[in-house]
């Protein structure tokens, strides 16, 4: 049975460099990958066109109608492959949507995607300071911003994310009241290991989906070596949806300390997270604006991983309680996810969480040590899956 995915989000969040890597290490999985742009290229050079990486955005929005009906044509010609195919897993790959001058572009529009008939849309981010730094970088792109790092405001690319996501969740929603099933949109951070994005794709079956939640902030480096322990071992059984895969909170964390420290404060600096090296400084009135979006769009992309998952596991080695855990579990609860909970403290957790934690009287889902409830989780694979 063939399986069309398709791969999607802002311009500039590393979509197919993650995804081309990914694809690289699967072995012997039976997909093949479709790049629209490609597509695009090839059809504009048949009706005389040159359209590159430099100079797409401003031919589509100053042709639109010829644009359109190159895009129309690489989405059959799509469709056309995949229909000739014998491979099990098509992904295709294109940005959804982002605004540029006094125009928007479409990656897709809904009749694209009623003639390609997704079941599975991933939307594939990246933190907000990477795309800016992958901007910098990026000669054609930093080009756009008039070579200049202060036009690069992170509010726009907080922007490009949010029009790229409401872009997709419109379409899917009318692709699903025309019977057209998606089972699910999914916001996946290209923080996650490339395993877990081949688990993801081609295992979902084998390893279902199972979100991680965790206090994420404010602990010492041994505890976050803990955490990424028990991802490990629980990425051998499951394919595991970390929501530190995303991570535009320090940002926010960074402003909230130094605005503390000094309130006349009017630039930011803020150090790499990963490499810790690398320092920049943004104007404070464009980290408030972006933070307000920033907050918001944590929140629903944590829900949306919850929702997606077939159970939420749980890791809390931390004895203060966490007010996005224990939203997370009950949005597991409202969705009827199933919940397991570590918690290896002599003191009773929050009535909130152990009312949570302790859903089902028939089987044991709270636990003082992790083996234990991952061999727990596995054992009771089936019962949970079903749901």
């Amino acid at each position: 049975m063939k399986e069309t995915v398709l791969l999607t989000g802002p311009p500039l969040n590393g979509r197919d460099e993650y995804t081309k890597e990914a694809l690289r290490l699967a072995k012997n999985e039976n997909f093949q990958y479709y790049h629209v742009f490609d597509y695009l290229k090839e059809i504009g050079r048949e009706k005389g066109v040159k359209i590159t990486r430099k100079n797409v955005l401003d031919f589509a929005i100053s042709h639109p109608d010829l644009m359109n009906t190159i895009r129309d044509e690489a989405f059959k010609r799509i469709r056309d492959e995949i229909d000739r195919s014998d491979k099990s897993f098509h992904l295709v790959s294109t940005p959804a949507l982002f605004r540029w001058g006094s125009g928007s572009v479409l990656g897709f529009t809904l009749s694209n995607l009623k003639l390609l008939k997704p079941s599975r849309v991933i939307i594939v981010l990246d933190d907000i300071l990477s795309v800016r730094r992958r901007i910098i970088h990026d000669e054609e792109w930093f080009e756009r911003f008039r070579r200049n790092e202060e036009n690069i405001k992170l509010t726009t690319l907080v922007m490009w994310r949010e029009d790229a996501i409401n872009h997709v969740k419109t379409l899917v929603h009318e692709l699903n009241k025309e019977e057209i099933q998606v089972r699910y949109v999914l916001h996946f951070g290209i923080r996650h290991p490339h395993q877990t994005f081949i688990d993801l794709i081609f295992h979902e079956n084998e390893k279902p989906l199972i979100y991680l939640s965790y206090p994420m902030t404010g602990h010492e480096e041994e505890y976050y070596h803990k955490v990424r322990g028990f991802y490990k071992k629980l990425s051998k059984y499951f394919t595991i949806l970390d929501p530190g895969a995303l991570d535009d909170w320090w940002i926010v964390a960074e402003y909230d300390a130094q605005v503390e420290k000094n309130p006349e404060i009017q630039k930011i600096k803020i150090k790499n997270i990963f490499d810790g090296e690398e320092i920049e400084e943004l104007d404070r009135d464009d980290i408030e604006q972006a933070t307000d979006i920033l907050r918001r769009q944590l929140v629903e992309r944590d829900f949306n991983l919850v929702d997606v998952s077939k159970a939420i596991a749980v890791y809390h080695y931390a004895q203060g309680v966490s007010a996005g855990v224990i939203s997370e579990m009950a949005e597991a609860y409202r969705t009827l996810g199933a919940i397991y909970l570590y918690y290896p403290f002599k003191k009773r957790p929050s009535p909130f969480m152990e009312f949570y934690g302790m859903q089902n009287p028939s089987r044991r889902t709270m636990f003082k040590d992790e083996d234990e409830m991952i061999q727990a989780m596995v054992e009771e694979k089936e019962y949970w899956t079903k749901a």
